[in-house]
């Protein structure tokens, strides 16, 4: 990768450089609790403004160790069998919360005429791996249950996440037996391995895009209780063997063109090609990793969230 590939396109330098000033006075070595509500800040700032919704729900259902939060966002003007997604916030597997992504869930709600189902699973530290997996496959069993109560089509089922929500997204529906319309990946961490080395991680993790390989080895050591872990599927979705790779559903991908994590898209990209799983790979160039999240600041993000609604709204029902 050539030094003058990685150039910002200008609304995201602008917001690289709005971050550095509203953040001046972090501290460099921030708490967990400091680095979740950072994430929440973050949000507000830069979110994408709110879309309408018709109503937000708060419920809790059972899961392996105790109750799993839910929040359901319903759309405006809902059609009978609309589209349900399952969504796993990003953050790191640690720092994520329904809160910060509130505007995520309510766009994707309106660009998809969706029921969304935002699932707070157990996070790490607290909660080490495969906690958060586990709560996902609980909330899956119950949205698929519960879609019809929804008013949604459980044959129009589709699993979201974002960064270490696409990582569960993936993983999920690698071990899921629930049949799924659709799952849509956007810039997940696809290898927790202790020795993962891709080109994109080493060339665009040093902090000049917002996302740092210091940041991604610190949440994998965060989420695993034993490092070597992460050579395990349910941590690692890009070392499922060929079997569970052929058994997937359709799949979008959206990544960033200057993110670390965007090689190890690409590559899970083309496992599924190659096992002739249909795969679209969307890499949006010149734009950061949470890009998505951050979709109030840079247009390319209401780009891609408008793009994810039109796959859910046209994704074939399951059989």
């Amino acid at each position: 990768m050539a030094a003058e590939d990685f150039v910002a396109e200008p609304q995201t330098a602008a917001l690289l450089a709005r971050m550095a000033a509203d953040f001046a006075d972090a501290p460099a070595d921030p708490t967990i609790a400091e680095r979740r509500e950072a994430l929440r800040v973050m949000s507000a700032l830069y979110g994408p403004p709110p879309a309408p919704v018709a109503k937000i729900e708060d419920l809790s259902v059972p899961g392996p160790e105790g109750a799993i939060p839910l929040r359901i966002y319903r759309p405006l003007d809902q059609e009978a069998g609309a589209p349900l997604i399952l969504h796993l916030h990003g953050g790191g597997w640690t720092v994520g919360d329904p809160d910060a992504y509130a505007p995520v869930c309510r766009a994707y709600c309106a660009a998809a005429g969706a029921v969304v189902v935002d699932v707070h699973y157990r996070r790490a530290p607290e909660h080490r791996y495969p906690a958060a997996l586990e709560d996902a496959e609980a909330a899956l069993a119950w949205a698929a249950a519960n879609a019809g109560a929804l008013g949604a089509d459980p044959r129009r089922l589709v699993v979201a996440g974002d960064s270490a929500g696409g990582n569960l997204a993936a993983a999920l529906c690698q071990r899921s037996p629930v049949p799924l319309a659709l799952q849509v990946l956007v810039y997940p961490v696809l290898s927790a391995q202790a020795d993962a080395a891709f080109p994109s991680r080493a060339a665009l993790g040093d902090g000049r895009f917002f996302l740092r390989e210091f940041d991604i080895k610190r949440a994998e050591r965060e989420y695993l209780a034993d490092p070597a872990q992460g050579d395990e599927p349910g941590a690692s979705p890009l070392l499922a063997d060929a079997a569970a790779l052929r058994g997937l559903p359709p799949t979008l991908i959206v990544v960033a063109g200057l993110d670390p994590l965007r090689d190890e898209a690409r590559a899970y990209a083309d496992r599924l090609a190659a096992e002739g799983a249909p795969v679209t790979f969307d890499c949006v160039d010149g734009v950061i990793h949470g890009f998505v999240l951050f979709a109030g600041a840079i247009a390319l993000g209401r780009t891609a969230i408008a793009r994810i609604g039109e796959a859910v709204r046209t994704a074939t029902a399951t059989p």
